[in-house]
């Protein structure tokens, strides 16, 4: 049965989690050991709305299309969406009409996600990828990350 995608920092193959699995507005967005838990379910979600994801513009080896708007939708019972805030920390929040800091896009070259709104910063893992803190910043090296069905 499909429960969701995780997402999985290349470097360190540590997953995306929402910290304590917690369904709560501003809960801190983090990584963490994949252990396939609600809290490390996500939907991709474009914002264009482009129906089913087709093969035009997909990175395969990735899983994400090329510079496409998406937003992480969490599988919690909220469906809370993944927004950057204050150009640094990564937090659990409530949609919210046209919230460029809600939104997220696949960069080709880098191969990073970059935010719609601090478009000069990528998501990614402090400390060479030791820490278990998910910022967006611009000096980040575990900042590859690939999508896998669950």
């Amino acid at each position: 049965m499909y429960q969701g995608e995780h997402f999985i920092n290349v470097q360190n193959k540590k997953a995306l989690d929402v910290h304590g699995g917690k369904d709560e507005e501003g809960r801190q967005v983090i990584v963490w050991g994949k252990h396939g838990g609600a809290n490390q379910r996500w939907k991709v979600v474009y914002k264009d709305k482009a129906g089913d994801i087709a093969a035009t513009g997909l990175n395969k080896e990735f899983g994400f299309h090329v510079n496409r708007a998406f937003y992480f939708v969490s599988r919690l019972p909220m469906h809370r969406l993944v927004e950057a805030k204050g150009n640094n920390n990564i937090s659990l929040m409530r949609w919210a009409k046209n919230r460029k800091a809600q939104q997220w896009k696949f960069d080709p070259v880098a191969k990073v996600i970059r935010n719609n709104y601090w478009t000069n910063y990528v998501m990614g893992i402090p400390s060479n990828g030791n820490a278990n803190d998910l910022k967006i910043q611009g000096t980040i090296t575990s900042r590859h990350w690939q999508m896998f069905r669950w």
